[in-house]
């Protein structure tokens, strides 16, 4: 099963950088798709998709989702909430036939560090890294009761995995820990250009990938997104 996930920085239908966007992903031949700070209908193609609520905690633009996913076939049992406990509009999750089967898969998007930080109009100010700690907790919650079977949580994390992370040690803990209920992010080695990717895919025991890599952002002199995408063959993982 292939899976891509890119943070799409907000490109829209009408957005140069649309088709070029389109072509790369097309490139892939992805059975599912996450796309995180995306338009909800950048994709227009033929398949399903869910996504989260409008709302973020700021000012709703109409279109913008912080995470949707797409799949060739219909979504079951979606959730856009998560845990009551997590900051909202990042979130989406639900069920789809593939070619593994039925397959779980959640989408996130982690607050960055200056999540709310700035004063805004009707919009409650946070102290840095407040809105991606209290993210966590939220995640960490959620994943502790979810199903461990053909489970695949994967979206913009807003944190490097291991060497090179800014993020707190005490948020960087809280992330392994809201990881480590049979999960396994296989992305966090994956790098472009110097950098560490940040948008990441993890898997349940029972999955492993058989190829993976990332997705330049870089198109001639300009960038198609802040972020390089990430993609992944998935299989299931043989019991010896």
């Amino acid at each position: 099963m292939k899976l891509l996930n890119w943070n799409t920085e907000w490109a829209t239908p009408r957005s140069p950088r649309r088709a070029e966007i389109l072509r790369r992903i097309g490139e892939h031949d992805p059975e599912v798709i996450c796309l995180t700070e995306t338009h909800d209908e950048v994709l227009a193609r033929d398949g399903h998709s869910i996504s989260s609520k409008p709302d973020y905690g700021y000012p709703i633009k109409p279109h913008r989702r912080k995470v949707m996913l797409w799949s060739r076939e219909p979504w079951k049992q979606v959730d856009d909430v998560g845990a009551e406990s997590m900051p909202p509009g990042r979130f989406v999750s639900g069920v789809t036939q593939t070619s593994l089967g039925e397959v779980t898969v959640v989408g996130v998007c982690i607050p960055w560090h200056a999540s709310r930080t700035e004063k805004r109009r009707g919009c409650e100010r946070k102290m840095a890294w407040a809105d991606h700690a209290q993210y966590l907790a939220g995640l960490t919650e959620y994943l502790e009761q979810a199903t461990a079977e053909r489970l695949i949580v994967t979206g913009d994390f807003n944190q490097v995995i291991g060497a090179g992370s800014r993020a707190p040690r005490e948020l960087r803990s809280a992330l392994e820990t809201a990881f480590s209920h049979g999960l396994t992010i296989i992305t966090s080695a994956l790098t472009f250009q110097g950098r560490k990717a940040i948008d990441h895919i993890a898997l349940s025991d029972d999955l492993d990938f058989k190829s993976l890599g990332v997705i330049s952002n870089v198109d001639g002199d300009r960038k198609l997104s802040d972020h390089f995408g990430v993609f992944a063959d998935i299989a299931e993982r043989r019991t010896r």
